[in-house]
């Protein structure tokens, strides 16, 4: 009888791990088979990084002498081989890794330098070297990772980047309590870019068009942290009757749009309207340029 009560235990505890150790039941009574696949389907790379990591899912309870997985890279969009050493590679998981996972670690190249354009490639499992292991278990299995390298905005912008014709409009111009009025004149302006510093766009816009047509002369600073500062604005315009105090407009600082060097068909830029309250503000307020 205790014989009997031993032999019902160990198989319990056999079909116990195989069901804590694998989601699927065609391979629960084989803990040496199972699938590798990828745990998500895509990475976007930072501007600057130096290497992506991308995890791979091992569904297998047991891997005795450990196994590898074989990997190639497959381009979508430009040429991928100028960020990597290799477009393939293998990544290995040991027999004592309890995790079930392990992970392609791919040095990115050539990062610090300014693009103005996207590349993008694929990371391919291909093999596994446990010949009970498949690369995906069916076709909702993640088998293929896409990699985006994005623009990376450079320290000195182009001659040619945000300068010509836009179309400039109010998005929340919220001075409109005050006075009920745009505050930048709409229609089209022409940027240029400053000769002294060649970060800085400028046009001329009338500030409150409804008080006066006086243009002003407004800079737009695409600054290294990514986004767009728009210069200090004074309109010289009095609130309420006897000469009160002047609207004023100010940079609206880390809260504004990123910028980016891939894109200068269009821009919201954000910024803080009568900051020190004179005429009932702060105010957040923003406007579009569009290009023609």
């Amino acid at each position: 009888m205790k014989n009997i009560i031993k032999i019902v235990s160990v198989l319990l505890l056999v079909i116990t791990f195989s069901c804590d150790n694998n989601s699927d039941g065609r391979f629960k009574d084989v803990p040496t088979t199972g699938w590798v696949e990828f745990k998500s389907a895509a990475t976007t790379a930072g501007q600057t990084a130096t290497n992506v990591n991308v995890p791979i899912t091992v569904n297998v309870p047991v891997y005795e002498n450990g196994l590898s997985v074989s990997y190639v890279l497959e381009a979508v969009d430009g040429d991928f081989t100028q960020f990597v050493n290799s477009s393939s590679g293998t990544a290995f998981a040991s027999a004592d890794d309890a995790s079930r996972s392990l992970s392609i670690d791919l040095e990115l190249l050539n990062m610090d330098a300014g693009r103005d354009f996207v590349t993008s490639f694929d990371v391919v499992l291909s093999a596994v070297s446990v010949s009970s292991v498949s690369v995906g278990v069916d076709e909702s299995s993640i088998t293929r990772h896409r990699i985006t390298i994005p623009c990376s905005n450079p320290e000195v912008l182009t001659s040619d980047y945000f300068v010509g014709d836009y179309t400039i409009v109010d998005v929340t111009g919220t001075i409109g309590p005050g006075n009920g009025t745009s505050n930048f004149a709409p229609g089209t302006v022409t940027l240029s870019a400053d000769p002294f510093n060649p970060n800085v766009r400028t046009f001329n816009s009338a500030i409150l068009p409804a008080f006066t047509p006086d243009p002003h002369v407004i800079s737009l600073n695409f600054t290294s942290d990514n986004v767009i500062a728009l210069g200090d604005i004074f309109s010289g315009i009095g609130c309420g009757g006897g000469g009160g105090a002047e609207y004023i407009y100010v940079e609206a600082g880390a809260d504004n749009t990123p910028w980016d060097i891939c894109n200068d068909q269009s821009i919201i830029i954000n910024y803080i309207e009568d900051p020190y309250g004179s005429c009932g503000g702060p105010f957040a307020s923003s406007f579009s340029l569009t290009k023609n």
